[in-house]
């Protein structure tokens, strides 16, 4: 924070719902701050997969009490899709004890603004920078807010629409994140600190964003929708120079003296191979900490892969998504055949890169035999790998959800913001019950494709995998454990056990110390 910066006498509150990281709140903390004005973020909740819960009574409790004694001028609150019914529940409370104006931005706002703005004062369609900063300039001199672009709002019995704002074409322009602990809350397991829940001393992982954009329309993913909003308000697709990004991660790495590791979180990174040429270059140089970052099929090639590795690139994520290829094209948009990834796959093996891969599953669409065929489409690929199963979301308005909707083959009960899926069952696991048991079967085996053991903590691609793949068709073949896929439950301890002995290889002892607590903990709660 530039202390140097005339202060103004209008206080802004942000919160954020179930998300340390927070990427567009915390921008838009630092653009308040920058022009002077004092702003207070709260994190409530932590987003833990498939084990969020619902804020309890106290901690909604200590939420109200806080926002009560900072008596704010301005309320933000983003929220996506999943959070939405969080978003409703805390507005209401908020408005009981508090007469200021509450404004809601994020995800959901954007894609679902009728909805919203019953509840909300005001709502941010997109990206809010200029929106936010803009609301919070004419707040504090009493102006008139009515013609803001990129905002709704209540007027009466009215609602104001402004078109969106043009996005933000220069992305070097928003400023590095605020490392300080300066007014930040943290609401989680009925307690209240204050400091910053993730930008602490014991970060060990940090993540950053070079761009904003996805150039694919995949039917399942909100970008297609967001593509349609921002039609002739700049280009959708950004990304900072390599110098920029460059002096944020040293920044990071001087600040965080635990920092081990560096991913980035943009949707697909390597967009521009000369971009990409440049930043691998000066990331080995003036960086040089492991790396992971997510890659599209279609932007795998050999170069890509080795500048990435020459930069410290350990581990790499990758969409397939299904292993068929035609649910993949024709039902997920995903225009990639089975020969380019296991093309893909056989470069990572080649460069020792560690990859995981992303599969989608509960699609009401799919039959056991698609499953089979992403199975011994898996099967194929060169081990180790991880799998990530996620359960499919239906988000609001994407091309899937209304294909779904139309075949009659979800409700509206079951659309993210509605169904409260996404707290309990982003990702398959073994305490879901709702597929029919052959399926629960294959994602079992699943797992034992993906049970792996990493032996070096320096070097996280350094694996091993458990169990061949002779001794996953034995399972396999199994017809009675296929019929009673619970008699199989013991699988579901893999990836602990495999983690467990990591961590024993590393010379964590400590961690593993610390997990099995946690463990035992969790294990103890479901009982």
């Amino acid at each position: 924070m530039n202390n140097n910066i005339p202060q103004k006498n209008f206080h802004i509150i942000l919160i954020s719902l179930y998300s340390y990281g927070a990427f567009g709140t915390r921008v838009l903390k630092d653009i308040l701050r920058n022009n002077g004005y004092k702003v207070s973020c709260i994190f409530f909740k932590k987003d833990k997969t498939n084990s969020m819960g619902l804020p309890s009574e106290q901690e909604n409790a200590l939420l109200l009490e806080l926002i009560k004694k900072l008596s704010p001028d301005l309320i933000g609150i983003s929220t996506r899709s999943t959070f939405y019914p969080i978003a409703k529940d805390i507005t209401k409370k908020i408005k009981q004890i508090i007469s200021s104006p509450i404004i809601w931005g994020g995800a959901h706002p954007t894609v679902c603004p009728e909805e919203s703005i019953q509840f909300a004062d005001m709502i941010c369609i997109g990206e809010g920078e200029k929106t936010i900063l803009e609301l919070t300039d004419k707040l504090h001199k009493k102006q008139d807010i009515s013609k803001i672009k990129g905002l709704w709002v209540k007027n009466n019995n009215s609602i104001i629409k402004n078109e969106p704002n043009v996005l933000l074409e220069d992305l070097n322009e928003l400023p590095f994140p605020d490392f300080s602990d300066e007014s930040n809350y943290a609401i989680e397991n009925n307690c209240i600190t204050t400091d910053d829940p993730l930008y602490n001393d014991d970060l060990t992982y940090y993540n950053f964003m070079s761009g904003r954009g996805c150039p694919f329309q995949c039917y399942f993913c909100s970008n297609s929708i967001l593509r349609k909003i921002f039609e002739g308000k700049g280009r959708f697709i950004r990304q900072r120079t390599v110098e920029n990004v460059i002096e944020e991660l040293k920044i990071a790495k001087k600040h965080f003296k635990k920092l081990k590791a560096i991913s980035s979180n943009d949707e697909v990174f390597t967009l521009n191979k000369e971009w990409l040429k440049k930043f691998c270059e000066r990331y080995k140089k003036e960086i040089d900490l492991p790396f992971h970052c997510d890659i599209h099929p279609s932007f795998v090639n050999e170069d890509v892969v080795n500048y990435l590795k020459y930069a410290g690139l350990k581990t790499i994520t990758m969409g397939i998504q299904s292993g068929s290829e035609k649910i993949r094209m024709d039902l997920y948009g995903r225009k990639t055949s089975d020969t380019v990834l296991e093309k893909n796959a056989c470069i990572f093996k080649k460069l020792k890169i560690f990859p995981s891969y992303d599969l989608i599953f509960d699609n009401p669409l799919e039959t056991e035999n698609d499953i089979r065929t992403t199975y011994e489409f898996m099967l194929k690929l060169p081990r180790p790998y991880r799998i990530n199963m996620y359960s499919m979301q239906h988000h609001p308005k994407t091309k899937l959800t209304e294909i779904l909707l139309n075949k009659k083959l979800i409700t509206i009960n079951d659309i993210d913001g509605i169904s409260m899926k996404g707290f309990d069952q982003w990702h398959v696991n073994f305490d879901y019950r709702k597929s029919k048991p052959e399926l629960i079967f294959y994602y079992k085996l699943f797992e034992l494709l993906s049970s792996f053991i990493v032996l070096s903590k320096k070097n996280p691609g350094k694996v091993i995998f458990i169990f061949p793949k002779w001794f996953i068709r034995i399972i396999e073949k199994n017809g009675f454990l296929k019929n009673h896929p619970r008699l199989t439950d013991w699988i579901a301890l893999m990836p602990k056990i495999t983690f467990g002995v990591g961590l024993l290889f590393q010379g964590e002892y400590k961690r593993l110390l610390k997990s099995t607590k946690s463990f035992l903990s969790a294990k103890s709660q479901t009982r």
